[in-house]
């Protein structure tokens, strides 16, 4: 099934917030609160919140930001790097390769400004899955935090 990749708009804002509560429902993140409108309404500007659709319907999207490092151990001071704030795909269409597409939709939109650098951070309950998926994009890793 061929999905389309493209620059979220505020008419895409009520599906994405669906899929945000889809996502909380399935308890598969720790602490994770459902996304608002007026968040995801504040990232459409910043050119770094795309959608997949399928179907004229939302089943995915990712969003971004841009940060400046403090300093950090992997990227150094002043240098600007994208966060990749949130990733979701709805479960029924999982496994098509849509993540994979926001994801270098997301890296591509960066690299055009000039950012090469990109952190994400996740508290999944499917951290295996989470960090094979972000490999095959080029990320590294950089710590680990458990608890007991």
């Amino acid at each position: 099934m061929v999905s389309v990749i493209r620059r979220a708009t505020e008419e895409n804002v009520n599906e994405v917030v669906a899929l945000s509560e889809l996502w909380v429902s399935e308890e598969n993140t720790y602490g994770l609160a459902r996304s608002d409108s007026a968040s995801f309404l504040k990232s459409l500007g910043r050119g770094y919140f795309y959608v997949a659709i399928n179907d004229s319907f939302v089943v995915g999207y990712i969003v971004g930001s841009i940060h400046q490092s403090d300093g950090l151990a992997v990227i150094p001071k002043g240098e600007e790097y994208l966060e990749i704030d949130e990733v979701y795909v709805h479960p029924d269409h999982r496994r098509e390769g849509m993540g994979h597409d926001l994801v270098d939709a997301l890296l591509a939109e960066a690299e055009t400004c000039g950012i090469c650098r990109a952190l994400v951070y996740s508290a999944t309950k499917q951290w295996e899955q989470v960090v094979g998926f972000y490999q095959k994009h080029g990320f590294k890793m950089w710590f680990v935090e458990m608890y007991k």
